[in-house]
């Protein structure tokens, strides 16, 4: 039972705190299910937008993002009128909805309920680790073609967010100093252990990469970095066979994803070449994509899924155009930058350092996985992501409007 908070900087209104209480319900969900996450969402807008037409607020708070993300989405659409098939891209347009997230958050939350939500979401993030563990251990035989999703349809999105829960674990743990952190790190070990089991090599690179980041902000060594790579070095050696592979996998170029990736790329840079303002429309990569791609054969090939450019600078630029990917990289370095500066203008480990270094991990881990993966359109990872960004703004006691 989520009670209102005391000391909140909101009013402490019935529909105030619905609208907040929805929100949080929507942000921690996706790793169970993103219908119901969303229907959450949409609930919270209502009860938002019903809250300030009720007291006559209609003055929303915004971070300072609104420019790169108000391009990036009138760029796509720009695409989208453009595209010899228009009717095909509506799906990235429909998620569009999913950026009222950022608005709710900057006018909703607080220090404490942005901690709150933190907290339950790293518990829904443990729950799905448990599942995940216990399909390894009753149902599943892990390889490369049969993985682990746990509530989730894909193992993509499954280690996408799992990705997310383990930062946000780790950065609580790291500088809020939590209570209890046997519990914490019990479940961090669950996350970890769930995301290994996952066998995605792009989520295993970046959530390594944020963890380094992580410790290297609490502790800039040199020692840290031994400590640190020696530590991946001997839980490598200790790890089963199948993750072993994996990891050897890496340097394969015979390896199906790998040769996939690659050829896929390929093609992405000639659509890029060839329409490089508007690219070849929204959702008409796969559509296109052997227009672009010299070896029809491939179809056949195990592992060869062309649905995507598998990178998320690449996926706009072949389907948007280089400007639509330009104004999301510029995003993605506005959250960075802001997050890495509030970061550094806190004192001490408490809750508020440890939502900047969570928000930080989050874009970098996000950008890096999405090198080799499209998860900026996975609706699940997107709303997490958007939830984990959004929140140090809303520490900010003013943010500009858009």
């Amino acid at each position: 039972m989520i009670s209102p908070l005391a000391g909140s900087k909101h009013p402490t209104n019935l529909l105030n705190e619905a609208a907040y209480v929805l929100t949080l319900l929507a942000v921690i969900l996706p790793v169970v299910s993103i219908a119901v996450a969303q229907i959450f969402l949409a609930l919270a807008i209502l009860a938002f937008s019903w809250e300030r037409v009720r007291t006559r607020t209609f003055k929303l708070a915004f971070p300072p993002i609104a420019t790169p993300l108000l391009l990036f989405m009138a760029w796509t659409l720009v695409a989208l009128l453009v595209s010899s098939e228009p009717q095909l891209g509506l799906p990235p347009v429909n998620k569009f909805w999913l950026f009222s997230i950022v608005v709710l958050i900057c006018n909703l939350f607080d220090l404490r309920r942005a901690v709150q939500a933190c907290h339950a979401f790293c518990q829904m993030g443990v729950l799905a680790s448990a599942l995940c563990i216990g399909q390894f251990l009753t149902v599943f035989q892990v390889n490369v073609e049969t993985r682990l999703t746990g509530f989730m349809g894909h193992w993509m999105t499954l280690s996408g967010e799992l990705m997310l829960v383990f930062a946000v674990m780790a950065g609580f743990l790291l500088f809020a100093r939590p209570k209890r952190p046997v519990f914490w790190l019990t479940g961090l070990s669950a996350v970890g252990l769930a995301l290994s089991l996952t066998l995605t090599r792009s989520v295993w690179l970046a959530t390594l990469a944020g963890l380094l980041v992580l410790l290297l902000m609490k502790h800039w060594h040199w020692k840290t970095l031994v400590i640190a790579a020696s530590t991946v070095v001997a839980l490598l050696l200790a790890a089963p066979v199948v993750i072993q592979r994996r990891v050897q996998s890496v340097v394969d170029f015979n390896d199906p994803s790998n040769y996939a990736r690659i050829a896929i790329w390929r093609a992405g840079l000639r659509m890029v070449q060839a329409h490089p303002w508007v690219g070849v429309g929204p959702q008409r990569v796969s559509k296109v994509f052997y227009d672009y791609h010299p070896h029809p054969e491939d179809r056949n090939r195990s592992g060869f899924f062309p649905v995507h450019m598998h990178n998320n600078l690449l996926q706009f630029a072949a389907e948007r155009g280089i400007p639509c990917a330009l104004f999301w990289l510029w995003l993605m370095i506005r959250l960075a930058r802001d997050h890495w500066e509030g970061f550094a203008r806190s004192k001490g480990d408490n809750e508020r350092t440890s939502l900047y270094a969570v928000g930080f991990t989050s874009v970098l881990a996000l950008f890096l996985a999405g090198l080799f993966e499209f998860n900026f359109g996975d609706s699940e990872v997107l709303m997490i992501f958007l939830f984990l960004v959004s929140a140090p703004y809303a520490l900010q006691p003013r943010l500009s409007s858009p």
